[in-house]
């Protein structure tokens, strides 16, 4: 169900609403009135607030999907995406997470950065598509999928799932399968909300979500491949596959739409 909600951000606040016309139109009325209604309250980017000619994209134009900072696999640490050399970084190379692998799509900078806040922040909800989208073409394109049993979303807090109407992650994880052979399984949950990662420093966040994830024992014996949003420190995406590989998994993989360019 599309869900267009008034946004937490001044910044996104008249994009979000114009933003929202064309998925509107596209889901709740005949597609012969879209040319009338696209002359009568044309529809903007909501990233650079151009006006938008084309219908879908998730209320954002071609441009700017085009421009989004798109990081090279080849050269990110294989096991946390940190852009680099293509090598492990140090952090990895001294404690090697419970990730074997992690691709991501793009650097959490720009266009990225923008749009994520909308899709997490901001109720734009319909972006789930365009960005599992996208998703899903980093994972045939690096093979992250090959072999899996299943995506596996990192949950957020329930109560934050509840202010915002939705989890990200697990429409992002939602969408990207619909264009794999994957299924999405819900093999993780939450043992207790924690405070916002953001808000805290490297060793805070590996703190905070120490134990916070319990898996189900199907997790046993499968290759698994996590999804989420965005990757600073890994602190958490790592603490889920702790939680997958102590119920037995027999691999856990990481697919994400945003890295940072360095660990906080």
């Amino acid at each position: 169900m599309l869900r267009i909600r008034r946004p937490a951000s001044p910044r996104l606040e008249s994009r979000a609403v114009r933003g929202a016309e064309t998925a509107t139109t596209r889901t709740g009325r005949p597609a012969f009135f879209a040319p009338l209604l696209e002359l009568l309250a044309p529809s903007r980017c909501g990233v650079c607030d151009a006006p938008r000619a084309d219908l879908g994209g998730g209320g954002v134009c071609r441009a700017c999907w085009a421009s989004l900072p798109v990081l090279d696999a080849n050269a990110a640490c294989p096991r946390c995406a940190l852009p680099g050399n293509g090598s492990p970084c140090a952090s990895c190379r001294l404690t090697p997470p419970a990730v074997t692998r992690t691709a991501a799509f793009g650097l959490y900078a720009g266009g990225l950065r923008t749009l994520h806040h909308a899709f997490k922040f901001s109720g734009w909800d319909l972006l789930a598509a365009p960005l599992g989208g996208r998703l899903a073409a980093l994972a045939l394109a690096t093979g992250i999928t090959d072999g899996a049993h299943a995506l596996v979303s990192v949950p957020s807090t329930g109560r934050r799932n509840r202010e915002r109407g939705y989890d990200p992650a697990m429409l992002l994880a939602d969408e990207t399968s619909r264009h794999l052979d994957t299924p999405r399984r819900a093999l993780l949950s939450r043992r207790r909300d924690t405070p916002p990662q953001s808000s805290l420093s490297a060793p805070g966040r590996r703190a905070n979500v120490k134990g916070a994830f319990v898996a189900s024992p199907r997790a046993r014996g499968r290759v698994l491949v996590l999804v989420d949003d965005v990757v600073t420190t890994g602190a958490t995406l790592f603490a889920a596959a702790d939680a997958l590989c102590a119920e037995g998994a027999a691999e856990v993989r990481a697919l994400v739409l945003a890295r940072t360019p360095e660990s906080a």
